[in-house]
C-alpha cells in the first residue's frame, strides 16, 4: 500500500533547522524544533482519543461541522464560543501550547486517506466539502515547490494574513520545506504590515486582489522594495490594481489560477511574463493566469461537451494527480478521483498554451440577444469610484432579459459620471444601464462577493422600470 511519510519530512526538518525561526505571530516565535514538537504532541494526544486516520479535525468553519462529520475541534481561545452549543468537543490551542514529543520518523499515512477537507464559498449554493487525499496534498507541495519563481532559504519569510484555504497552507509546507519562516497575522493588520515592509523583515507575501486593493489603498503613494515576490490569485487582478501594485512594489506579482478543488499550483502566470501582460491588458479579452504546472491538463468545451480549438471561449475543464478525491454534499461522499473538473469558469487557451480567464457561467449576463460576461465590464470600471469596489450585475427584464446594473459599495462623489466615462470605451450593448450603490456589499467565505445575494438587495431597495430606456426608481 502506498504511503506518504510525513513522520520522516517532519523529523528531518526539526534536526535540519533546529532553532532557527518557523514562524512568526505577533510577539511570539517558535523555532522549527517547537513546531515539529508540538505537532507530534498535537498528533500524541489524538491518537489516544482514539481517532482513526482520515477523520477530519476542525479548525474553524462552524457551519461545515456537520457536512464533515467532525466531533473535535481545535481553535484558539477567543473563537471557542462560536462552538458552545455544537455537539462537538473543543480543544484550545493554549492549553497544549506547552507540549513537545518527539516526531516519529516512522510514522505515516495511507496515500489514499482524507488529508484535507476544506469548503467552497457558498456563493452557488449550500458550501460543498471538498476532499483532499493525504497523497494529493504531497503531491501539490511537491509541484509548488518545483513551480516557485525562486527557491526559498533561511532567513527568508513570507507574509501570510488570509485563511489556509487561500493557498497559504501550501505556501507554509514549501517555506518551510526549505527552512525559510513564516509570518502569520490575524488578517490584513495594515499598521502591522507597513512595519514589517519598512524594516525588510518579509521577502515574500501571499495577498489576493481584496488584499492588494486595502493595501494600495492604505499605502497611496509609498513605495517598497525588497520584496521579491508577490503571490497573487482567488479573484481576478484588474490592470488598474496592477498598475497600482508594481508602483508600489515592483514587478514581482505571480499570479495563480486557484480552485477549491485541485490544490495550486494549477497554472502559473510569472512576475515577467504578468508584467507583460498587464502592459498590453486593456485590449486582450480575459485575462491571463498563465501556464498549467506540470502534470495539469486543461481542456475548453462548448455546452455540449466537445473540446474547443485555441482561441476559442467555453467552460475550462481542469484534470491532474493532485485534484480532489471527491466532495460531500447532504447526498453524502461524491467520487471524483480522474475525471476531469467541470471549473464553472469560461476561458480560452491561446495558441502558447496559456489560459485566459473570461468570467463564471454562471455570471454570464444575456441582454438584447448578446451574451456579456460582467468581469470585463468590472475591468474598464475598477478605479472609477475610487478605492470603492464595483460589481456588475444583470437585473432580469421583460424587455432586455436582464438590464446592466454597476453597483458600488459606498462611493463617494461623482462616481456614477466617472464610471459612464470608463464605460464608453465598452461596446455599447456591454455599457451599463444603470449605476447604483449600497452601504455594503454581499461576502461569503474568502471574501468571495454572492452576485445572488447582491441582487435580492437591488430588489429590495429599488424598482426597476423597464422598457427601451430602462431606469431604477428608490422604493
Amino acid at each position: 500500500m502506498m504511503v506518504v511519510p510525513w513522520g520522516h519530512d517532519f523529523a528531518g526538518l526539526a534536526a535540519r533547522y533546529g532553532d532557527l525561526p518557523a514562524v512568526h505571530h505577533g510577539d511570539q516565535t517558535a523555532s522549527f524544533a517547537d513546531l515539529m514538537g508540538q505537532a507530534a504532541a498535537l498528533a500524541a494526544r489524538l491518537c489516544a482519543t482514539g481517532e482513526v486516520a482520515g477523520q477530519p479535525i476542525a479548525t474553524l468553519l462552524r457551519h461545515c461541522l456537520a457536512l464533515g462529520g467532525v466531533r473535535r475541534v481545535i481553535t484558539e481561545r477567543a473563537a471557542a464560543a462560536r462552538f458552545r452549543d455544537l455537539p462537538v468537543e473543543v480543544w484550545l490551542v493554549e492549553d497544549f501550547s506547552g507540549e513537545r514529543a518527539a516526531v516519529d520518523a516512522a510514522w505515516s499515512a495511507a496515500a489514499d486517506d482524507w488529508g484535507k477537507l476544506i469548503f467552497t464559498s457558498g456563493t452557488t449554493g449550500k458550501p460543498k466539502g471538498i476532499v483532499h487525499s493525504q497523497h494529493g496534498r504531497w503531491l501539490a507541495n511537491l509541484l509548488l515547490r518545483a513551480h516557485l519563481p525562486r527557491t526559498p532559504a533561511p532567513g527568508d519569510r513570507v507574509l501570510l494574513m488570509t485563511p489556509f484555504s487561500h493557498g497559504a497552507s501550501l505556501l507554509t509546507y514549501a517555506y518551510l520545506d526549505h527552512g525559510a519562516a513564516i509570518e502569520l497575522l490575524d488578517g490584513v493588520e495594515t499598521g502591522r504590515v507597513r512595519a514589517l515592509l519598512e524594516r525588510g523583515e518579509i521577502t515574500d507575501l501571499f495577498a489576493p486582489p481584496t488584499v492588494l486593493a486595502k493595501l494600495t489603498a492604505t499605502f497611496d503613494g509609498a513605495c517598497f522594495e525588497g520584496l521579491r515576490c508577490i503571490f497573487t490569485g482567488t479573484a481576478t487582478l484588474t490592470p488598474a490594481l496592477y498598475r497600482k501594485t508594481r508602483a508600489m512594489f515592483g514587478p514581482i506579482v505571480r499570479v495563480t489560477y486557484g480552485k477549491s478543488e485541485i490544490f495550486n499550483p494549477i497554472t502559473m502566470l510569472p512576475p515577467a511574463a504578468c508584467d507583460a501582460f498587464y502592459a498590453r491588458a486593456d485590449g486582450e479579452p480575459g485575462v491571463s493566469l498563465g501556464w498549467p504546472a506540470s502534470g495539469v491538463e486543461i481542456a475548453i468545451r462548448d455546452d455540449g461537451g466537445a473540446a474547443l480549438a485555441p482561441g476559442e471561449v467555453g467552460e475550462i475543464h481542469l484534470r491532474a494527480r493532485h485534484m480532489l478525491l471527491g466532495q460531500i454534499d447532504e447526498g453524502g461522499f461524491q467520487p471524483q478521483a480522474g475525471q476531469f473538473h467541470a471549473t464553472g469558469d469560461v476561458g480560452y487557451l491561446d495558441r502558447s498554451g496559456a489560459l485566459f480567464l473570461c468570467g463564471r457561467a454562471g455570471d454570464l449576463i444575456k441582454s438584447g440577444g448578446y451574451k456579456i460576461y460582467p468581469e470585463e465590464i468590472e475591468r474598464a470600471l475598477a478605479g472609477a469610484a475610487g478605492t470603492a469596489p464595483i460589481v456588475v450585475v444583470g437585473v432580469p427584464s421583460d424587455y432586455w432579459g436582464q438590464v446592466i446594473v454597476a453597483v458600488a459599495e459606498a462611493p463617494g462623489g461623482d462616481w456614477a459620471v466617472r464610471a459612464a466615462t470608463a464605460a464608453a470605451t465598452l461596446t455599447r450593448y456591454k455599457q451599463p444601464r444603470a449605476y447604483l450603490a449600497l452601504p455594503a456589499l454581499p461576502r461569503g467565505g474568502q471574501d468571495k462577493l454572492q452576485r445572488g445575494k447582491l441582487l435580492d438587495l437591488l430588489a429590495a431597495r429599488y424598482r426597476l422600470i423597464d422598457g427601451p430606456r430602462p431606469r431604477f426608481e428608490p422604493i
